[in-house]
């Protein structure tokens, strides 16, 4: 069976299931990101060992779960419960670089510095970016916008753009993108993938969240062609630096958690600092 095949039986399977997840419920849909963004950040972590360092792994996936519970508590809280929160993330934030220090110096590893900051690195990188899923999910529900349509159309934004850009990079790529990086991705593939994503995403807001300005669909689907790919070509670096064609195989065809989520590590925050300026500032 060719690499090929495997990612269309994955894809045919995982996103009726993807769509159906974040339809179903929010702390459903919170409680299965969380095992997931862990498999990422232990991927994460591999790739770091590969070039010598010694995360702590144990510190890092007991912080990096101890601040999506909060995430997800601050996604089913009220107002007032939500302000209380933020304020023990921030706690938990810090409290989780103070330890990470404190639990470094008994561990008989050299290279401290590397290993801390690739410690914490991997939480901020994995664990928060992933967790703007939940809050996106959960949260978005003013504004015309409705947390799971909106969810939903990342993900497709981010598909379409990674799938138009493979197909037109094949058909007609000539001009190397970042050839240091990934010498197979092109400007046209690029250029195809964020204009199929852009029409998606307006597609998408009309079907499902049609009193939704329109400009906020531009915005966010431009947000998806130019950070996805951006996200995509990063994790691509690391591999490439790690010297590893994927952090796992735990997805026939695909690769890794890590592989799979790659741009959805740029597109989730970047949208959820997108919609908090804007709900912000009304």
């Amino acid at each position: 069976m060719t690499n090929m095949v495997k990612r269309i039986l994955v894809g045919l399977v995982g996103i009726p299931a993807t769509i159906a997840l974040i339809y179903a419920d929010a702390r459903v849909f919170s409680a299965v990101i969380i095992p997931l963004t862990t498999l990422a950040l232990l991927e994460f972590y591999k790739l770091a060992e590969s070039k010598h360092a010694v995360p702590n792994k144990v510190v890092g996936v007991i912080g990096s779960i101890a601040l999506q519970i909060l995430f997800l508590l601050y996604t089913v809280s009220t107002t007032a419960q939500g302000a209380q929160i933020m304020v023990y993330l921030t706690v938990a934030a810090i409290g989780f670089v103070l330890l990470t220090l404190t639990a470094e110096m008994f561990r008989a590893e050299e290279n401290a510095l590397l290993n801390t900051s690739l410690t914490v690195f991997g939480v901020v990188y994995v664990t928060v970016c992933l967790s703007m899923l939940m809050m996106l999910r959960s949260n978005v529900n003013i504004g015309g916008f409705d947390g799971a349509s909106l969810t939903v159309t990342l993900f497709a934004g981010v598909w379409m753009c990674d799938s138009a850009a493979y197909f037109t990079g094949l058909a007609i790529g000539k001009h190397k993108l970042f050839p240091r990086v990934s010498p197979k991705k092109t400007w046209e593939g690029a250029i195809g993938g964020g204009i199929a994503a852009v029409l998606i995403v307006i597609g998408l807001f009309t079907w499902l969240m049609p009193t939704v300005p329109m400009i906020h669909a531009v915005v966010i689907g431009a947000i998806i062609a130019v950070f996805g790919p951006i996200g995509d070509l990063a994790e691509s670096w690391l591999k490439r630096d790690a010297v590893v064609k994927d952090s796992s195989h735990i997805i026939p065809g695909h690769g890794g958690i890590l592989d799979r989520f790659d741009s959805m590590l740029f597109v989730a925050p970047l949208v959820t600092i997108y919609l908090v300026l804007i709900f912000t500032g009304r």
